[in-house]
């Protein structure tokens, strides 16, 4: 992805978990899609147009999960990699497969994926005092992480992008949201989107 595309990803993220921020804490987990197309204004150049498409997360179903997130993005992965999402009523119950299968197969020209994205709430366990904290973890098409951090009362949150998966504090999402583009970015899936 070039500089730009990053650049605008970021934002979008940004400005996801300023909304959030604004709603209020006790917000249910969310699942971000983020896919660009052509620009409709500019055909002839090219400009990108980018949307995210917040996917709503069943914070009470997701307890079915045992380790939470970090088991329900990898079978949603499977899922959709399998073609057959109707036969995970416990994933089923936890978000709209069929909502999330028709944005992957849109027909729409052009249209490819950026990222998956999911943000939730969290506790912040440091030297014996516990701090609730919101994360927005991100992996864009070339397997790029993000993570967006604000502790509960903080002004700003705080930005970290990282071209490499191989450290030891690497979020444990960041394995199933690369699981997760790996699957809906590959061609002859049930996605026309080229990465």
């Amino acid at each position: 992805m070039s500089f730009h595309a990053v650049h605008t990803l970021t934002g979008c993220l940004l400005d996801t978990e300023a909304n959030l921020d604004r709603l209020g804490w006790g917000r249910p987990p969310l699942l971000l899609l983020v896919q660009d197309r052509p620009a409709p204004a500019a055909p002839h150049r090219p400009r990108r147009q980018m949307r995210a498409v917040h996917l709503p997360l069943n914070d009470t179903r997701i307890s079915r999960y045992r380790a939470g997130l970090a088991d329900l993005l990898p079978d949603l992965a499977t899922a959709l990699d399998s073609n057959q999402p109707i036969a995970r009523p416990t994933l089923a119950a936890c978000v709209d497969i069929g909502l999330i299968t028709g944005l992957l197969a849109h027909p729409t020209p052009g249209l490819r994926l950026l990222a998956w994205a999911v943000c939730y709430e969290d506790i912040l366990v440091e030297s014996d005092d516990l701090h609730e904290i919101r994360r927005v973890d991100a992996v864009d098409a070339d397997r790029r992480g993000y993570r967006i951090t604000r502790l509960r009362g903080e002004p700003h949150p705080v930005v970290r992008v990282d071209d490499h998966d191989d450290h030891d504090d690497a979020p444990a999402t960041r394995s199933a949201l690369t699981r997760l583009v790996q699957t809906t970015s590959r061609p002859g899936r049930i996605t026309p989107t080229t990465s």
